[in-house]
């Protein structure tokens, strides 16, 4: 059969069976799923990733809330690391020193050395965690708090130079210092 423009008629019935319409109605809701596991996956990334920034002395105040949650701590060395201090723990070299923030000290084992720039009274952001109990064998803090706890750091960042100046960092240099 034929149309009138004589070429062969279409034939318009509708199919059955046919799953490449039931088929593009489950990309969409693939799609959206993705999406939401993605930003689901990304909040959760932020929220376990995030560290809290505390100064020494609100730190010690929180820290039996902190348990052994990693954060990171702001202090002033009391004074400067002595290469003589470092001590091996587990075949790694670790630096005890003490910080301070408005006259609460920090005693601290630092894993390696501390960066060059590490000086006392200049402020440091260490990250790491709480522990409770002894110091490590041949730990010692002569200046330091010496009361149970200490800081486990792995990471100590340095104020740099003088270009790197603001507020937060200016006030640590001020209370980071111990009334003496």
């Amino acid at each position: 059969m034929t149309n009138t423009a004589g070429s062969p008629d279409l034939d318009l019935t509708p199919r059955t069976g046919s799953t490449a319409r039931s088929r593009s109605k489950w990309v969409p809701l693939a799609l959206l799923a993705a999406i939401a596991v993605a930003v689901v996956g990304l909040i959760w990334f932020l929220i376990t990733n995030s560290q809290a920034f505390l100064e020494a002395d609100v730190a010690v105040a929180e820290r039996v809330e902190q348990g052994d949650k990693r954060f990171q701590l702001l202090g002033s060395p009391v004074s400067d690391a002595d290469p003589d201090d470092t001590v091996l723990i587990d075949g790694a070299e670790h630096t005890p020193f003490t910080v301070a923030f408005d006259d609460v000290l920090v005693d601290v084992v630092s894993q390696g050395t501390p960066p060059d720039l590490f000086a006392e009274g200049v402020p440091v952001v260490l990250e790491g965690h709480w522990v409770q109990g002894p110091a490590p064998a041949g730990v010692e803090w002569p200046e330091g708090a010496n009361d149970g706890w200490y800081f486990d750091a792995d990471r100590v960042l340095v104020k740099h130079d003088e270009d790197y100046r603001n507020e937060r960092i200016e006030e640590a240099e001020d209370r980071g210092r111990l009334d003496t």
